[in-house]
């Protein structure tokens, strides 16, 4: 499997799985605010370390071991503050962990770096 590319990219990847997780709705966002090209420049801007713990925490999310995943995404966003996958990604793992406070500080903080993508942000709800 090749490694997720970008900010944007990551979130549709990390998105993609919290679905798996939570099922689909009818009421499911649209996707088309995610522009694959941009998130392979922006991840090409990252630290190989904050891509290793992106994809450590994104491997973690997929296999439901959501401790893991949130020690990942904490060093992500401590090493990259302004990236929103670290905090979309800690925000899928506090869920995981049933920290419903953490969970949505984590996604105030990536929809406030992501202002553009729908995929989170409620949209005329």
């Amino acid at each position: 499997m090749s490694r997720m590319r970008g900010t944007r990219l990551g979130l549709a990847m990390t998105c993609a799985a919290a679905i798996a997780v939570a099922g689909c709705r009818p009421d499911d966002q649209r996707t088309d605010s995610v522009d694959p090209g941009a998130g392979i420049q922006d991840r090409a801007r990252w630290s190989e370390a904050m891509r290793e713990h992106i994809d450590a925490g994104n491997a973690a999310v997929r296999a439901d071991s959501f401790a893991v995943a949130a020690e990942h995404f904490r060093a992500a966003t401590e090493l990259e503050p302004d990236v929103a996958a670290g905090w979309f990604g800690l925000y899928l793992a506090e869920q995981g962990l049933g920290d419903v406070d953490a969970a949505a500080e984590a996604l105030e903080r990536a929809r406030a770096i992501a202002s553009g993508a729908s995929l989170i942000h409620e949209e005329g709800r």
